[in-house]
């Protein structure tokens, strides 16, 4: 049910502009109050389709004080989800600023902390947590929840002076009891911009230069966070990806937040929030402290600079986010990098829905999904087919400057830069709906003829990886490549090994999504890259 502002109307000047205005949102001003949850929010809309009032997002209820360029609104209306106020009326390019006063909801979206969270350490130390995740700032005020724009930011947070705070941009610690963060870089979208962080426990600790970006961390020594991160081999790092995508995007800055969260990280600009269990994780990953920080380092040029143009995007930047960070690893590790694409690959056999799944569930609800099978099927499996290379050219083209990006802008970029044919590849590995039908290969070797027999259960999924001919005391073996995406579903490959082939291995190197055919059904839990608590 809609509810009226209660507000008196004042009737406009009859050549005042009329209907509702497209607006686009260019800065938020965000002053909270940690203790109570009292909030002002005040965004700068842009005007670009004339008109007296304007309809934003709002699922913060109880909007109060409402204001257009600092008079009170001539009328409006909020329902559960959106706020419509309407004013004297403004032309095309005319700048509106709407402001109210709201109390956050300290209800989160459990089991995660989306919205406005506090949660214990083990310690009893209290972690705030403000965070809008994709489409979410409208939880705490007027906010266009789109993941495709961007704008600036000032944000301005009351709280106890036990607390540090900290949040996107650059630091402002007006006293023991205010923090202010102001962002105005080009690149921040909505969905990682809007996060405050505020622990009575944090010691600061310089980690120096890593490149030419200044990494401070913040932790608890009982952690063993800190500990555990290699400055040189996070400095080789960023220097890589400012090599391959351009310039650290937000300053010279980054801070490193350990806490108690749901994710492993998430990667606010400039900021990256660690779960404090990290180092502790009895994990698959080869170091899950490296990896992670190199994941969320990723995630500043795809995801934040680069951000998603819709929500069934969301894959594309959680399997760029893994595919470089397992490129690093395998430039300087590769038994470091075939175990990241092993974890894959035993993700992928328990996920439930495509990367991009057709049946658009509710994204909580899938997300988890994409981390296994997504590096696969956008990156892994086309640099087997091509070269690591065009992959990279192929993101080079597409990340390194503030804009938003589809899956399908990504995957035509990846057709272009490796001359693949991709489109019935994206209809059978990336979207689809229910339960995704990974191939199984069967293999045989006959002796007499020197001939692997290799078929695939699912013609409509073609990549290349090999077949290993193994001795039967296990000394000599025989890598055979198979291609299914060019040579089709049933293929007799020509092998003739000088010794006697007692056994063979399906894909040994992580290539592709494809599982032996009489494979036992893996029992494994889904890793929605969270940390057990």
């Amino acid at each position: 049910m809609r509810r009226a502002l209660g507000l008196m109307v004042v009737v406009a000047a009859c050549n005042s502009p009329t209907g509702t205005m497209t607006v686009d949102v260019t800065h938020y001003d965000y002053a909270i109050d940690l203790a109570t949850r009292d909030a002002h929010a005040a965004i700068t809309m842009k005007v670009v389709d004339r008109g007296n009032c304007v309809a934003i997002p709002l699922r913060a209820q109880g909007l109060a004080n409402v204001t257009l360029n600092g008079t009170a609104v001539t009328s409006g209306t909020e329902d559960a989800s959106s706020l419509t106020v309407c004013g004297d009326g403004w032309d095309d390019g005319d700048t509106v600023v709407l402001a109210g006063d709201v109390t956050v909801s300290d209800v989160a979206e459990l089991p995660s902390q989306i919205g406005f969270s506090t949660t214990k350490d083990k310690d009893g130390n209290e972690f705030t947590y403000l965070v809008s995740w994709v489409n979410g700032c409208d939880q705490f005020g007027p906010c266009d929840n789109r993941p495709d724009v961007f704008a600036t930011y000032h944000f301005d947070v009351t709280h106890d002076p036990s607390l540090t705070v900290r949040c996107p941009g650059t630091i402002t610690d007006d006293s023991p009891t205010e923090t202010e963060c102001t962002f105005d870089y080009a690149g921040g979208p909505t969905y990682s911009t809007f996060g405050i962080a505020a622990y009575p426990a944090w010691t600061q600790t310089d980690l120096g230069m890593w490149s030419d970006v200044h990494v401070t961390v913040y932790d608890r020594a009982d952690t063993g966070i800190a500990a555990a991160i290699d400055p040189a081999w996070h400095g080789g790092f960023i220097a890589f990806m400012e090599q391959q995508f351009g310039p650290w995007p937000y300053g010279s800055e980054l801070r490193l937040l350990t806490a108690p969260t749901y994710w492993n990280g998430f990667e606010h600009p400039g900021n990256i929030v660690l779960a404090d269990s990290l180092a502790k994780q009895v994990d698959s990953y080869a170091d899950v402290v490296a990896h992670t920080i190199d994941h969320e380092m990723t995630h500043m040029w795809a995801g934040d600079q680069t951000t998603l143009a819709g929500t069934y995007d969301f894959a594309w930047k959680e399997s760029m986010a893994e595919y470089m960070a397992f490129v690093w690893e395998d430039m300087n590790d590769a038994s470091i990098s075939a175990t990241t694409a092993s974890v894959w690959k035993a993700d992928s056999s328990v996920v439930t829905h495509y990367p991009v799944p057709q049946d658009q569930p509710d994204l909580f609800a899938y997300y988890s999904d994409v981390y296994g099978p997504g590096p696969f099927v956008f990156f892994r499996q086309l640099e087997v087919l091509s070269s690591r290379a065009q992959v990279i050219a192929a993101l080079q083209s597409v990340l390194g400057s503030p804009h938003s990006l589809s899956v399908d802008d990504l995957v035509a970029a990846l057709a272009q830069s490796t001359g693949l044919d991709l489109d019935a590849y994206a209809a059978g590995w990336i979207k689809g709906t229910g339960t995704p039908l990974w191939p199984k290969i069967a293999a045989s070797y006959d002796a007499t003829t020197g001939m692997l027999h290799v078929t695939s259960s699912n013609p409509a999924m073609g990549c290349a990886f090999h077949v290993a001919l193994v001795s039967a005391d296990g000394s000599q073996t025989l890598s055979v490549p198979v291609d299914t995406f060019h040579n089709g579903a049933d293929q007799m490959i020509a092998a003739a090994p000088a010794f006697a082939v007692a056994s063979y291995t399906i894909d040994p190197d992580h290539e592709c999504l494809v599982y032996p055919a009489d494979a036992v059904p893996a029992v494994r839990s889904r890793r929605p890259w969270v940390a057990p608590r």
